[in-house]
């Protein structure tokens, strides 16, 4: 049909769309709807992009204006503009820094106000903590029973006058007040006395030219409960190692085994021991007793020795001869006797006085022989009671072996026997300048210290002290500049800046009287000191003034003459007002000759 459809198709008119009676489609290069859909998003991204462009613009030029209205301001010298609004000042996200690392030199820089908290552990009151200013306490058994510190020992350091003593002395006065006691074996200066005095008891004084004597050999005190055969054994033991060690530090060198053998035999010969008496009927031997016994042995003696009495003797030669200088020669006078004052370790606090013999090195390790002997028998009895122990001038000590190794000994045993042993000396190089065959125990002694005081050391000294404390370097610095009274303390890991603090009344105890003060120190004099015709007489001493009063005078207290006016041949002062520190005030009252009672 012309200008018509073909018969059955479809009818086309001017609005006629091809594909409304489709049955199939033709892929024409792509998704029509995929491609509309894109356009639109990069239509919008690009809006945004263009937006997002506009406001960083926006703000841009938004903040340089505020730049030039604040630096406008500024220098019209107004204030800076108020930020206003509900939440001025803050921002919508947290703050996120990133870490900054340093190292510990420099940040106490950063962080200029941190400081330790202390110990956190009771103890007595030492004094101020010079970086946070507060108190510092220390008590170096509640140390211990809270696992601050490995062991009780400590190691005090400082230069002559740097107030080392002071801080020994006021921690055991101060200790006597929570039941702790106190020994002192060795004083070569005489100045705990006044302590000792202050705690009532009176120090050990011995030393050439003194009636005062230490035997040696005398029986440690005896436990309760032991069994007379092993308080034999014990005693046995204790007069063996004691002799054995005088003997050795005099001589200078290790006994020998024909030595030692000698002086057991000696010791149960003079002791009747060796005849089988009871223990009761045992005889308190003197070292005189045993020389003669070294010196002539008996052959009945040595039955059961694989040699004769006369090679004992000759092997025996030089320890027999070294203890003859002890009765008998240079060092007599000390041991030769029975014992005058024997020290008292159950009281406050035991003394022994050395300041007649602070000449001699030798004499003083022989007695601090002794005295550790006793005083360890005092240690091992399970008492409960908690002790100090201080050496004082340690450095004296360092050169004898013998004397060496037992406080290296005492020092290990320190936690069984509750005792704390404080090593005093000037300098770390004083306990490297011990004899060559002891120079390792004696660093040893160093290190079974777990708390270390260092007061001011001289220049030349600070570098090993660092080597041996693995100081810092702000530490070490700081040990040159130290005031007396101010002192490091290094317990355990930490440090502590101190300024020891010492009370009124403890002043008198811790200051000693000194001939730079112009000072006459009569402290340590002891009867044997005194002349008679100083002595005051009879009835005229400063106790005897007490209570008298002069009411009148007696008649007839004249000078002799024919009138009984009182002139002044007729008196005589005597002053009796004391100051504190016990010296005349130089007031005084005119008592005539003849007066009742003077």
């Amino acid at each position: 049909m012309p200008g018509g459809a073909a018969p059955g198709g479809p009818v086309r008119g001017p609005g006629y769309d091809p594909g409304r009676d489709a049955t199939g489609y033709v892929d024409l290069g792509g998704n029509p709807r995929g491609r509309r859909r894109a356009g639109r998003h990069d239509g919008a991204s690009a809006r945004g992009a263009r937006r997002a462009e506009k406001s960083a613009a926006a703000a841009e030029r938004a903040e340089r204006a505020a730049t030039r209205r604040a630096q406008a301001v500024l220098r019209r010298g107004a204030q800076q503009p108020r930020l206003a609004g509900a939440f001025r000042g803050q921002t919508f996200h947290k703050l996120r820094l990133p870490a900054h690392m340093e190292t510990t030199a420099q940040i106490a820089g950063i962080y200029p106000f941190v400081v330790d908290s202390g110990l956190d552990a009771p103890g007595m009151y030492i004094g101020r903590h010079v970086w946070s200013g507060n108190s510092f306490v220390f008590d170096v058994f509640e140390l211990y029973r809270q696992q601050v510190i490995e062991n009780p020992n400590f190691a005090v350091f400082g230069a002559v006058g740097s107030r080392k003593s002071s801080l020994l002395k006021t921690l055991m006065s101060r200790g006597a007040a929570f039941g702790y006691q106190a020994a002192v074996p060795c004083d070569p200066k005489g100045e705990y006395t006044r302590l000792a005095r202050r705690l009532g008891c009176e120090p050990t004084y011995i030393g050439p030219g003194m009636s005062t004597r230490l035997n040696p050999l005398d029986a440690p005190p005896r436990p309760r409960g032991i069994h007379d055969h092993d308080w034999a054994r014990e005693v046995k033991r204790a007069r063996s190692s004691l002799l054995a060690s005088l003997i050795e530090t005099a001589k200078g060198v290790p006994l020998t085994p024909a030595e030692h053998t000698a002086v057991d035999l000696a010791l149960d010969v003079v002791s009747r021991q060796i005849t089988g008496a009871t223990t009761d009927r045992w005889a308190t031997p003197l070292l005189g007793h045993v020389l003669d016994a070294m010196t002539e042995p008996s052959e009945a003696d040595c039955v059961g020795l694989p040699m004769t009495a006369t090679e004992l003797r000759d092997a025996s030669r030089d320890a027999t001869l070294t203890l003859r200088r002890l009765t008998g020669g240079a060092l007599s006078g000390l041991f030769d006797g029975p014992t005058t004052s024997p020290l008292d370790f159950d009281r406050p606090i035991a003394v022994l006085n050395l300041e007649r013999v602070q000449g001699s090195d030798e004499m003083i390790a022989l007695i601090m022989t002794c005295a550790q002997g006793w005083m360890e028998a005092a240690l091992m009895r399970q008492d409960g009671v908690q002790r100090y122990v201080v050496y004082d001038e340690c450095w004296r000590l360092m050169r004898f072996a013998g004397l060496v190794r037992r406080l290296s000994a005492q020092q290990k045993l320190a936690r069984q026997w509750g005792c704390a042993n404080a090593i005093v000396a000037h300098r770390i190089s004083d306990l490297l300048s011990a004899s060559p065959d002891s120079v390792e125990i004696a660093k040893g002694l160093l290190a079974e210290t777990s708390t270390r005081i260092l007061y001011k050391q001289a220049t030349d000294q600070v570098a090993a002290t660092q080597q041996a404390l693995g100081l810092t370097d702000v530490a070490a610095d700081l040990l040159p500049r130290l005031d007396p009274g101010f002192a490091l303390w290094l317990i355990g890991q930490r440090a502590f800046y101190v300024e020891h603090v010492v009370g009124d009344l403890e002043i008198p105890v811790v200051l000693n009287g000194s001939k730079m003060h112009g000072e006459v120190d009569d402290i340590n004099l002891v009867p044997d000191d005194l002349d008679p015709a100083e002595l005051d007489p009879p009835g005229l001493g400063p106790e005897d003034f007490a209570g008298r009063r002069l009411d009148h005078l007696p008649p007839g207290a004249a000078d002799g003459g024919a009138d009984d006016r009182l002139d002044d041949e007729d008196v005589f002062d005597v002053s009796i007002g004391y100051r504190d520190d016990g010296e005349p005030d130089g007031t005084g009252v005119r008592v005539p000759p003849g007066y009742p009672g003077f």
